[in-house]
């Protein structure tokens, strides 16, 4: 993984540009876990939702040469 990415000439982690796709992606699979009740089967929410998000970066991390970014 590159250590930085250009925006309009501001350099910028790439681990805060992954850490911010990830939110995204992680409210929308929130926002679909609610709807088909997926939150019933467990006691914590928010434990879900930050387990969730770890396993939606480490993915993305994972996969980042594929989605672009190289190392």
């Amino acid at each position: 993984m590159r250590g930085e990415v250009s925006f309009d000439g501001v350099f910028l982690p790439t681990l805060l540009v992954l850490a911010v796709i990830a939110s995204v992606i992680t409210l929308v699979l929130m926002r679909i876990a609610n709807v088909i009740g997926f939150y019933r089967l467990f006691a914590y929410r928010a434990m879900v939702d930050l387990c969730l998000y770890i396993l939606v970066l480490g993915l993305l991390v994972w996969a980042s040469p594929l989605i672009g970014f190289r190392q």
